[in-house]
């Protein structure tokens, strides 16, 4: 079975001197992000096995290449309801200092304060832990 995926792939490879190039046209669909038609190239190396193996993994990952420059050119259904803005745009993110803020509010009445890493923490904030 392995044999006949091979041979199927067998049109991409050329010998030159004893040498496997692999040879593939570009597809017109993507030919505008090329400079030549035709991409060819040595696999370096003069056993067709290899070359064959070669010729496999180099197609998968042009196919894969250009299956994504295909999508990047399609038009998304619905794409005037994905929304643009977010928290960040918003404003909605909170400062440090809130963030401790309602961290020390929420932690409970009562409970040690000193959990609060006090290396990191400005000497305005310091004062506001002693309160």
């Amino acid at each position: 079975m392995s044999k006949l995926m091979y041979n199927h792939n067998q049109q991409y490879i050329q010998s030159k001197g004893g040498i496997f190039y692999f040879v593939r046209r570009v597809p017109i669909d993507v030919q505008p992000y090329y400079s030549s038609k035709r991409i060819s190239f040595s696999l370096k190396t003069r056993s067709l096995n290899r070359a064959l193996r070669a010729c496999n993994s180099i197609l998968q990952r042009l196919e894969d290449y250009w299956l994504g420059l295909r999508l990047q050119n399609l038009d998304i259904p619905a794409i005037h309801l994905v929304r643009s803005d977010t928290a960040a745009e918003e404003g909605n993110t909170p400062t440090l200092s809130d963030a401790l803020d309602l961290y020390l509010k929420l932690k409970g009445v009562g409970k040690d304060k000193v959990l609060v890493k006090t290396r990191c923490l400005s000497e305005q904030q310091l004062e506001m832990l002693s309160m």
